[in-house]
């Protein structure tokens, strides 16, 4: 059970704001974003960084998945979410479920290994390897790395918030329109 009560879009019109908008960027409000709203500004802000990084970043969908999933292997909301986009985005199941279990899956193609690499070190308490910045490097432009790294680090921060705040799963229902919205 989540451990603060949802704001009041009724009785905050600048929530009920940040809530349309979010509606317009994402097709729906998830849980996790739910769980920000007694501070509407903070929420519109982080929304517009999510915003980003899920959707104009210079990265193919594959490793956009690939590092949300990646990132969010040990967040049970997260990987529930981002596991089925990611096989939704053309990622094999049983890389998926390699991913969930912290592991870089060897059938994926080089760069995608390494995004998933990156990401993992990146969460680490050592934080990214020479060799894998290294490696990555020779396969991703400059603003593609600073990307990959920028979903990594909001991920981190969402997938913290959402365990500080014991965000509960959307209903499978609820879960069907965020597949839809994505394939759309």
């Amino acid at each position: 059970m989540a451990v603060l009560p949802e704001g009041d879009p009724a009785k905050t019109p600048e929530l009920q704001q940040v809530y349309e908008e979010i509606t317009a960027s994402r097709g729906w409000i998830s849980n996790a974003m739910r769980s920000l709203s007694n501070a509407p500004e903070g929420l519109r802000r982080f929304a517009h960084f999510g915003d980003y990084v899920r959707y104009r970043t210079a990265l193919n969908e594959r490793l956009v998945e690939l590092a949300i999933v990646t990132i969010a292997h040990k967040v049970r909301y997260a990987a529930t979410h981002h596991g089925a986009l990611a096989v939704q985005a053309g990622i094999p199941q049983a890389a998926v479920d390699q991913i969930l279990q912290g592991q870089v899956p060897a059938s994926l193609p080089e760069v995608e290994q390494l995004a998933v690499r990156y990401v993992l070190e990146f969460a680490s308490a050592d934080s990214v390897s020479d060799a894998t910045f290294a490696a990555i490097r020779k396969h991703l432009s400059e603003r593609e790395l600073t990307d990959l790294t920028l979903i990594a680090a909001y991920y981190l921060a969402y997938g913290t918030m959402i365990k500080g705040f014991r965000v509960q799963l959307e209903s499978k229902d609820k879960l069907d329109v965020e597949m839809r919205w994505q394939k759309a």
